[in-house]
C-alpha cells in the first residue's frame, strides 16, 4: 500500500483536474492558477499571475458582481487557436491564513458542449413554439379568410342555377356574367391564399434553390413599376425615383419580383385616398436601397414589433383583404437573397419599407 502525504495528494489533483481554479485578491489579482488554465488556454501561468483576471479573460466579472455559490457561464475566444469556449465559474469567498484582506477561490470548467446542446435545444424548443402560433393562426386566418369567398361562390352558383330556369334576357345575361365575375374573382382569391401558404412553406425551407444571375437593378425595377401601373388602369400611379448610374446585382429574379411587388402592392391597398406611392432606389457604398413609401394608414406603434409575424395583420387594416403572410414572406426570401429588411411607419403618417442588397 502506498501513502500519500497531503502535499503529494494535492499535487495530483490539481495536475490532473480538469477544472480550473484560480484564487483572486480584492483587486482581482491573480494569485494562484492550477496548472489546467495552461492546458486550456495554451499560455505559461508566469504570463497570468499577478495580472488582473478580467484582463486575461475580458467577460470575466468584476468583485462586486460575484456572489457566493454563485454560477455563470463566461464566452471566451481564443485567438492564438482559433475556438471559443464558454466556461462555467463558481465563486467562493475564502481567507487565507497569514494574509490579510479579502480573497475569491473561483473553479471554472468547460461547458462549450452542454451550452451549445442547450442552446440547440432552445431553438427547437423556440421554432416549435413558434410553429405552432402559425397554426394557431392559420386555423384563425382560413376560417376567417376561406369563408367569404366560398360563401360567394356558392351564393352565385345557386343564383346562377335559377336565373337558368328564366328566360335568357339582357338582363338576365348581365346577371349571370356578374356571378360568374364574383366566383372568378373568389376562386382566385382563394388561390392567392394557398399560393401564399405554400411559398411561405418553401421560403423557410434551408435547402430552397436559388436562380442567381446578374441584372440592373435600375432597369429592372423601372420595368417592374411600369407593369404594376398598367395592370393597375392607371387609377393609380406608382412614382419611381432612381440615381442616374445604375448597378447590377447577383439576385434570384423571380424572388426580387415576389419582394418588390408585395411591398408595392401593400402601399397601394393601404393608402386608398393618399397621394400616389413612391419607390426610392440609392446607391450606398457596397448597397443597393430600395425604400418603398406610402402615405396611408400607417402602422401602431405597438405593433410594430409583430407586423413580420406570420398571419399577422395590424389592428387598423379594416376591411382591407390580406392574410397576412404577405410581409413574413418578404422577409424569408430577402433572407434568403442576403438582403436586409425593414421599416418605418407612424399610424396615420404613412409607412416606409426598405429592402438593401450587396452589390455584386
Amino acid at each position: 500500500m502506498i501513502n500519500f502525504s497531503n502535499e503529494e495528494m494535492l499535487r495530483f489533483f490539481l495536475e490532473n483536474s480538469d477544472d480550473i481554479m484560480v484564487i483572486l485578491n480584492e483587486e482581482m489579482e491573480t494569485v494562484f492558477l492550477s496548472p489546467s488554465f495552461e492546458k486550456v488556454f495554451q499560455k505559461p501561468l508566469e504570463e497570468t499571475l499577478g495580472r488582473k483576471f478580467n484582463e486575461v479573460l475580458i467577460n470575466f466579472p468584476s468583485l462586486p458582481l460575484m456572489k457566493p455559490n454563485q454560477k455563470m457561464v463566461i464566452p471566451v475566444v481564443l485567438k492564438e487557436l482559433k475556438k471559443s469556449l464558454m466556461l462555467e465559474f463558481q465563486f467562493k469567498p475564502i481567507q487565507v491564513k497569514d494574509r490579510p484582506g479579502r480573497f475569491i477561490f473561483a473553479i471554472g470548467r468547460d461547458v462549450t458542449e452542454r451550452e451549445l446542446v442547450l442552446k440547440k435545444f432552445k431553438d427547437i424548443a423556440f421554432k416549435e413554439k413558434e410553429l405552432n402560433q402559425m397554426k394557431s393562426r392559420f386555423v384563425s386566418m382560413a376560417s376567417h379568410e376561406f369563408k367569404t369567398p366560398i360563401a360567394t361562390i356558392v351564393s352565385s352558383v345557386m343564383i346562377m342555377q335559377m336565373l337558368l330556369d328564366k328566360d335568357f334576357s339582357d338582363e338576365i345575361k348581365v346577371k349571370l356574367l356578374g356571378h360568374i365575375d364574383k366566383i372568378i374573382n373568389q376562386s382566385n382569391r382563394l388561390t392567392s391564399i394557398m399560393s401564399d401558404v405554400l411559398l411561405l412553406e418553401k421560403s423557410i425551407q434551408q435547402d430552397m434553390k436559388l436562380n442567381l444571375k446578374k441584372i440592373s437593378i435600375g432597369k429592372f425595377l423601372e420595368s417592374l413599376i411600369h407593369d404594376i401601373n398598367e395592370e393597375n388602369l392607371n387609377r393609380r400611379t406608382v412614382r419611381f425615383f432612381q440615381p442616374q448610374s445604375d448597378k447590377q446585382i447577383l439576385t434570384d429574379e423571380s424572388m426580387l419580383v415576389h419582394i418588390i411587388r408585395n411591398l408595392i402592392q401593400n402601399a397601394l391597398n393601404y393608402s386608398p385616398e393618399s397621394s400616389d406611392p413612391e419607390v426610392h432606389l440609392s446607391i450606398i457604398g457596397n448597397f443597393v436601397e430600395i425604400r418603398i413609401k406610402d402615405y396611408g394608414i400607417g402602422i401602431p406603434r405597438e405593433e410594430h414589433e409583430n407586423i413580420f409575424g406570420s398571419f399577422y395583420r395590424a389592428k387598423n387594416v379594416g376591411n382591407i383583404k390580406g392574410t397576412g403572410l404577405g410581409l413574413n414572406i418578404v422577409q424569408e426570401l430577402t433572407k434568403k437573397l442576403k438582403g436586409e429588411i425593414w421599416f418605418k411607419s407612424k399610424e396615420g403618417m404613412g409607412s416606409e419599407f426598405f429592402v438593401s442588397f450587396p452589390v455584386k
